[in-house]
């Protein structure tokens, strides 16, 4: 009798340890996968941020596991850039000059991670305004959105291409939206600025395109996505999971043009034959170009805003393109 329950009780020990083992070995003694938080910036209504928007909307970033907050909608990439400066965020869209500017100042702790576009600026030339060619702004009045900004570097690229010294042309600044109403009651001759204020300008009769960017120079970079030093090295697997959420997103803007000009009309507001044109002069690629980036560099080096002694060494060190399939370039 003795031995019969001691059977009995072993035989329950051992299944109990089978169970055991099999709710082990099934993964569901193992601890979840946390959720990690992401604290994002980008600029307001920028239709070059598309990527963002798009891995938002289409659940890209909880596929990986990535639980976005947004850190705040800016203004100005220099706004976004203080954040950065303040611990406040700890990825972000922004466009290239301010990135630049805040990182060769020291100002700001930020790797470039991703690129987020191409392209997507044009010069406009007022309505009656006889010029067939960038030649014909020599003695003109031509604005810019800021000193030493990507459009400011287009321009001049763009004049010395055509033979006329930027110092015989009256570059002014003037803030992007202020330019459409300057264009139409003719307080400047042109202006360069990103999209969708070309578009915007065409669409109101205010300007014409006398020459978009990716003629001044094919595939400049514009906006990039932007990572914190020390969030990186603490979160190396989260940034990794953005960029691939990013890269994810860029494809399917380039895959699906139609829905993604709808979803750009939600994200900035603008009209749809707005976005449908400003769409055309963008070119949406992830991968940064270290030799186009470094070239810009030089530019605001000579301007004075870069003050490192080798542009290429500091372009090498800003660019971390280790995330990114096949790297960049």
């Amino acid at each position: 009798m003795k031995n019969a329950k001691r059977g009995q009780t072993l035989f329950c020990v051992l299944l109990l340890l089978s169970l055991l083992a099999g709710f082990i070995a099934g993964g569901c003694g193992a601890a979840p996968k946390t959720t990690k938080v992401v604290r994002v910036g980008f600029l307001r209504n920028d239709l070059h941020q598309l990527a963002y928007y798009v891995a938002r909307e289409k659940g890209f970033f909880t596929e990986q596991g990535l639980d976005i907050r947004e850190g705040g909608a800016f203004n100005a990439g220099p706004e976004e850039m203080s954040a950065f400066s303040a611990g406040e965020l700890d990825i972000g869209y922004v466009g290239m000059a301010s990135c630049v500017t805040f990182a060769s100042q020291n100002m700001a702790d930020v790797k470039i991670v991703a690129q987020a576009n191409a392209n997507g600026s044009s010069i406009m030339v007022r309505p009656g305004l006889d010029a067939g060619d960038v030649s014909a702004l020599r003695g003109r009045t031509v604005a810019i959105p800021g000193m030493s900004t990507l459009e400011d570097f287009l321009l001049r690229t763009a004049l010395q291409k055509a033979g006329v010294d930027p110092v015989g042309v009256n570059i002014i600044v003037v803030k992007p939206p202020e330019m459409i109403s300057a264009l139409a009651t003719a307080q400047v001759d042109a202006t360069i600025a990103c999209e969708p204020y070309p578009s915007m300008a065409h669409a109101q009769k205010a300007g014409r395109v006398l020459e978009n960017s990716s003629k001044i120079w094919p595939r400049h970079p514009c906006c990039v996505v932007v990572a914190d030093a020390a969030f990186m090295d603490r979160n190396p697997d989260a940034v990794r999971r953005f960029v691939a959420a990013h890269v994810k997103a860029t494809e399917y803007i380039k895959k699906n043009i139609a829905e993604a000009s709808s979803m750009a009309h939600l994200f900035t507001g603008q009209e749809s034959a707005v976005v449908n044109s400003a769409m055309k002069n963008i070119r949406f690629d992830y991968r940064p170009e270290t030799k186009a980036i470094t070239k810009y560099v030089e530019f605001m080096k000579r301007a004075g805003v870069v003050k490192q002694k080798n542009p290429s060494a500091f372009t090498r060190n800003l660019v971390d393109a280790r995330f990114l399939p096949g790297r960049g370039s």
